[in-house]
């Protein structure tokens, strides 16, 4: 039981958790509330998800191998590799689950008579390598990378499910979303290095908060939670009557919490807090995500 308990806590199974949320809400709420016409049947939809899942999985192992003397640094009891799985072990994890992921990718990809779109597949496993690897040492581009792969994971049930990619109300809902999730996980991926800081520094990696100072990074986070609270006002207030729940829904869940963070980021110094908020905005995402169930039902 410690050995499975271990292995969904190195494959971040609350973030995998999500991304499945995610993608349920879309297909089976979201689409067939408005009547989106989409072409994935539950067998497809199901390898579809499998595959961004285990890439996904892999991404994280991979990500824990590579940070391995800086974890034992910042987080020494959050460790895994080294701890429960060798890293032998764990590369053997991480293989299994990206050539999985990769077969599945590929299969629903030919499936669908769209081999092109294999390439989203690929590009994803090598993106996620290079960026445990070498890239999320660098000010900001790691950041940016994991903040795309979140949106690219949402973007992709709409570019293999809907039958039409044109600029209609379901699919600018859907880029809202993108850009909601974007905005968040970055400022979440800036947060967790400020977290971070010390080991970094002592493994000469040069992150965002070395860079520039963790009160700056911290002030950059606020602002990047501030553009999709401006995102959502925008919205709220040129909802028309008859969402009036929803748009009560947002305000409460999503709006104001988001406020506080905002204002958290501008004072707060303490690591503990900073993973508060860290965990903060994950659970607005999910009460963010969980605003298309009541906007479905209430249209």
């Amino acid at each position: 039981m410690i050995k499975i308990s271990a292995f969904l806590n190195l494959v971040r199974w609350k973030n995998l958790a999500l991304i499945i949320y995610i993608q349920i809400v879309l297909k089976y709420v979201f689409f067939n509330a408005f009547k989106v016409p989409t072409q994935l049947n539950t067998v497809q939809f199901s390898v579809l998800i499998a595959a961004i899942v285990f890439i996904t999985m892999a991404g994280y192992i991979i990500n824990d191998i590579f940070d391995l003397k800086s974890d034992q640094i910042n987080k020494p009891h959050k460790v895994i590799v080294d701890k429960h799985f060798s890293t032998i072990v764990a590369k053997k994890f991480y293989l299994f689950c990206n050539v999985l992921g990769i077969i599945l990718g590929v299969a629903i990809s030919l499936n669908v008579q769209q081999p092109s779109l294999t390439f989203i597949f690929l590009s994803t496993s090598l993106l996620l390598y290079f960026y445990s690897k070498n890239l999320k040492s660098k000010p900001l581009i790691g950041n940016l990378i994991v903040s795309f792969l979140i949106v690219l994971s949402i973007l992709t049930l709409a570019i293999f499910d809907l039958k039409s990619l044109q600029i209609t109300f379901p699919f600018t809902v859907i880029l809202t979303l993108c850009l909601f999730a974007f905005f968040l996980n970055l400022a979440r991926e800036i947060i967790k290095d400020i977290e971070d800081i010390n080991g970094d520094y002592k493994l000469n990696m040069n992150t965002l908060p070395i860079l520039l100072g963790s009160k700056r990074a911290r002030y950059i986070a606020a602002f990047l939670c501030a553009l999709p609270l401006g995102l959502l006002l925008f919205l709220v207030i040129n909802f028309n009557e008859s969402h009036l729940f929803t748009k009560s829904y947002l305000v409460v869940f999503v709006i104001l919490p988001l406020l506080f963070v905002i204002l958290k980021l501008l004072k707060v110094t303490s690591k503990k807090s900073l993973n508060n908020i860290s965990v903060l905005l994950k659970i607005i995402m999910f009460l963010g995500i969980s605003s298309l169930i009541i906007f479905s039902l209430n249209k």
